[in-house]
């Protein structure tokens, strides 16, 4: 039996449990979300009810011990004994659209997962294995189940499918994955008898599972931008016809916005789901570096101020612009304050530039001079206020 505690499946032993009782957002959310930062909506399910599910396999071969899974079968098919070398069943569904394109054939059968969701870093990924009761006697004979993980959204041209073998263009199936081509991603499990052997019986790997062949654990990825929205859906379908069944096993809380994750850009707003989430810290927008009395080099502090500046900035190259302004105090004459004042702006874009910031993302540079005092200049303490840079980043232009 499959327990839903605190949002996570458990299950005791090592046999493999399969339950077709769930709650899809807890699903998508609870289940498949590793990453619990990013905004997950408008999830969506397409097919047959029984052909997801939930399985929990500790200790097993499969590679993943906790999960869901989609097939395009029943989910009694999947659990083994495997006695049977084409096992299956028809359900009499519909094809999928972006799996016919995929296939290059008509799909049946199929059944599908999709959300939106908002990531917090640059890539995001996920694991999953494949299966088929297609091994082997179906290799390269048109009988191609095929899945797809088809993520779109900035800075993606059109639907791109995630689901391909070692990142490059072939989709995985099992005309890509076998004993005879990717070998090393293909983990045999036998069969009672199969024609591709002449009808000799191959020794079953794992007999807690049906489907004769399946890969190793794989990994899906994708280059994304932070705090955009993307779509992402999941599909799998029969391909040739509709009795023998694959499925595709996706990994708990394996659905993760990868790499260093970035603070919110400014305006940003969450949906009310995560409003309940710990605030980041803010991006700063602007800040003063104060000088010495006729000097133009960046104060120690101020230069520990610029660099955590760009600690919070860097990750960020086509939002923030950078306007510099620099002033002095009424001390010298206008000739010499104007050339002051420029020197510490250039000490300050000098700075930046050696940091990693591009120059041509600094717009404004300009000295003022004595022109724009801050402050008396009657005064110690206003004259030290009035010898400043004045930094401002400008986000998305504002």
């Amino acid at each position: 039996m499959l327990l839903w505690v605190q949002g996570c499946l458990l299950s005791r032993g090592q046999d493999l449990y399969l339950s077709a009782n769930y709650n899809l957002e807890k699903v998508v959310r609870n289940l498949f979300l590793g990453t619990k930062e990013v905004e997950i909506s408008n999830i969506r399910f397409s097919g047959s009810k029984g052909s997801l599910g939930l399985f929990s396999y500790k200790g097993g071969k499969l590679g993943i011990e906790e999960g869901f899974l989609l097939t395009t079968g029943h989910l009694n098919g999947v659990r083994g004994p495997n006695n049977n070398p084409i096992s299956g069943s028809e359900l009499m569904q519909g094809g999928d659209a972006d799996l016919d394109a995929l296939a290059q054939a008509r799909t049946m059968d199929a059944v599908s997962l999709e959300f939106d969701f908002v990531p917090v870093s640059e890539f995001i990924s996920f694991r999953y294995v494949f299966a088929s009761e297609e091994y082997l006697e179906f290799v390269n004979r048109g009988y191609n189940d095929v899945f797809g993980f088809f993520i779109s959204g900035p800075g993606i041209d059109g639907k791109l499918n995630l689901a391909t073998v070692m990142g490059g263009q072939d989709i995985v199936s099992v005309n890509s994955i076998n004993d005879q081509v990717n070998s090393h991603l293909y983990v045999d499990n036998g069969s009672t008898s199969d024609p591709k052997t002449q009808g000799k019986q191959r020794p079953v790997y794992d007999n807690k599972i049906q489907f004769d062949g399946f890969t190793k654990v794989l990994k899906a990825r994708a280059r994304v931008q932070a705090y955009k929205t993307y779509h992402i859906k999941l599909a799998i379908a029969d391909v040739g016809d509709r009795f023998v069944d694959s499925a595709v096993f996706l990994e708990a809380r394996s659905f993760i916005s990868e790499g260093e994750k970035l603070p919110p850009p400014p305006g940003y707003r969450p949906s009310s789901t995560f409003l309940s989430e710990k605030k980041r810290k803010p991006l700063p927008r602007s800040f003063l570096i104060e000088y010495d009395f006729d000097s133009w080099k960046i104060p120690d502090t101020s230069r520990d101020k610029l660099y955590f500046v760009w600690k919070d900035i860097k990750d960020y190259p086509d939002l923030a612009r950078i306007e510099i302004r620099g002033h002095t105090d009424y001390k010298g004459t206008d000739e010499y304050n104007q050339r002051l004042s420029e020197k510490r702006v250039e000490s300050v874009v000098d700075f930046l530039v050696k940091l990693g910031y591009p120059r041509e993302h600094i717009i404004l540079r300009q000295g003022f001079g004595e022109t724009q005092p801050k402050a008396s200049n009657e005064t110690e303490e206003g004259r030290a206020r009035n010898r400043r840079v004045e930094v401002r980043i400008l986000w998305n232009g504002r």
